[in-house]
């Protein structure tokens, strides 16, 4: 089956293109969407959604063929700038514009294509970072295992934010401040439902939440580091992943240019360091950004920005830890966002 590559570019010539790779080859791609930072796929696997980073945010819908190719179904306005996620959920597809600060929902139409705004809910606040957090930044949407709710982490802000959901649409019901200066990037749930793992892109920690399924409460239990003790220089983690059995987290850092593997610990209210996996001695020349476990638990998925590959790592399954596979490097320029189909 194929997967999808979206790419990013940092410089003022953006990005443009989804790559379609099977079976380590590049097959096909779609160049018409600028910077297509996040991608999502229907329940039927037969349409693409796509973030579209730029100024003017957008969303796409794709048609997917038999052989993975791409065509145009329809794009609506984000009604806002810098759109980085989007997650299909209860019949509505879930955007966030990180430099405008909104969570904007969208009703999917009986085709798969996208209806207009239904509802767009504005991120308040900042933080002390002077160049991260003059406002809000809201990175991503992922529900909650009743699939009730959907949270959603700000790194402008530094809240991690719970939403009831109402015949699709947001409504408030809990938060929490993960600590001033921290920037909350993106989380996954641990199996149990009832803790979480937020990755901090300005401190280069995690912080495990305990929830409530029952309720949607939410609280802090502790951290844990993404770099190894020691580590110094810029750094900003990007991706965060489980592994197919729940055992080990892996974490994205940019600027170390490693990925970090932490075993869960404690019934899961606790991460413990394992290994960190340095893939450059040099900074900003790698900058791994998604990463994605194989459905099969014995391989990782890596995307890497500035070097412009898809690369694979074999996951042991006793220990979690990484080590290069045979599999040969993909060349995607600006590689930003995985999706396995």
């Amino acid at each position: 089956m194929p997967t999808f590559v979206g790419a990013y570019s940092w410089t003022d010539v953006p990005a443009r293109g989804i790559a379609v790779v099977e079976a380590g080859t590049v097959t096909g791609t779609f160049t018409d969407i600028v910077n297509p930072f996040h991608l999502a796929l229907s329940p039927s696997g037969q349409t693409l959604y796509v973030a579209s980073n730029a100024p003017e945010g957008r969303v796409f819908a794709l048609r997917v063929g038999d052989d993975g190719s791409l065509t145009p179904l329809n794009d609506q306005s984000a009604e806002g700038a810098g759109t980085i996620h989007v997650l299909v959920h209860s019949g509505h597809l879930y955007a966030t514009n990180h430099d405008s600060g909104e969570v904007v929902v969208f009703p999917i139409n009986p085709d798969e294509s996208l209806g207009p705004v239904a509802q767009s809910v504005k991120h308040l606040g900042a933080g002390p970072d002077a160049l991260s957090q003059l406002g809000p930044h809201p990175h991503m949407t992922i529900p909650d295992p009743t699939g009730t709710r959907v949270l959603v982490p700000d790194k402008g802000n530094d809240q991690l934010y719970v939403y009831r959901l109402e015949e699709g649409l947001l409504v408030p019901h809990s938060q929490v401040h993960l600590g001033a200066g921290t920037g909350p990037r993106q989380l996954v749930f641990n199996p149990d439902g009832r803790h979480l793992y937020v990755v901090n892109e300005l401190v280069s920690s995690i912080t495990v939440c305990g929830y409530d399924p029952s309720t949607g409460a939410l609280w802090t239990v502790g951290t844990a580091p993404t770099l190894p003790e020691g580590a110094d220089g810029w750094n900003a983690p990007s991706g965060i992943a489980l592994s197919a059995d729940g055992r080990f987290v892996y974490v994205a850092n940019r600027g170390h240019e490693s990925l970090t593997v932490l075993r869960v610990a404690k019934d899961g209210a606790h991460l413990e360091p394992v290994d960190t996996l340095r893939l450059s001695e040099e900074p900003l020349s790698t900058m791994p950004w998604d990463l994605v476990p194989d459905p099969s638990g014995t391989l990782l998925h890596l995307a890497n920005q500035t070097a412009g590959t898809v690369v694979a790592f074999t996951v042991d399954p006793e220990t979690g830890l990484l080590s290069p596979s045979d599999t040969p490097a993909v060349e995607v320029q600006g590689a930003a966002c995985l999706l396995l189909r």
